[in-house]
């Protein structure tokens, strides 16, 4: 399986695509000690615990393509909120928005990455728009409206705040970024 990931391995920051030979998991082991046993793209071998991958999306098996995207992930990873706000088109109200709509759900009131882009874009999301959604939903001002869901340390939806939770957080935010937050405005 070929998969590219973010995370660290040996305090480094590991980014990198690589072939997971195997997931070694083992049934006495709780879920943050297993580990992924991979080989990078210089050929070198590694026992990577799951709690230090942060992020890992499946990857084409053409090596053009995979190159490509390995390239867009890796400018991705510096990229600043405002430049991901319009790389994916979002702003404070459809952040607001998509907020609202989760918070009416009546099952679990959070949102993937993906359900996210479709949500506010009517459109199944490209895994580097998954990616820059990943990377939004964790920002400052997505945090008045979410909260991070993990499933072994690692970020997989986030679960939509009560209504006095983001009037409370949203105030917070304003009083404290006095700077042009349209979210101060909405």
């Amino acid at each position: 399986m070929l998969y590219l990931i973010t995370g660290t391995l040996n305090h480094s920051l590991l980014l990198d695509i690589l072939i997971i030979i195997h997931y070694r998991g083992y049934p006495n082991l709780i879920p943050y000690e297993q580990k992924y046993r991979v080989i990078d793209s210089e050929g070198k071998k590694f026992n990577v615990p799951d709690k230090d991958i942060k992020y890992m999306m499946s990857c084409p098996n053409s090596p053009g393509q995979a190159t490509k995207l390995y390239d867009e992930f890796a400018q991705a990873q510096d990229t600043p909120v405002q430049s991901i706000e319009s790389a994916i088109d979002v702003n404070a109200e459809l952040l607001e928005m998509a907020w609202e709509e989760a918070a009416e759900e009546e099952e679990s009131h959070s949102l993937t990455p993906a359900s996210f882009i479709e949500l506010v874009h009517a459109h199944k999301a490209s895994a580097m728009e998954k990616y820059m959604a990943w990377k939004y939903m964790q920002s400052e001002m997505a945090h008045i409206f979410f909260k991070e869901i993990k499933s072994n340390g690692r970020v997989v939806s986030f679960k939509a705040k009560t209504r006095k939770a983001v009037d409370n957080a949203k105030e917070t935010f304003c009083r404290t970024h006095q700077d042009n937050n349209d979210i101060c405005f909405v």
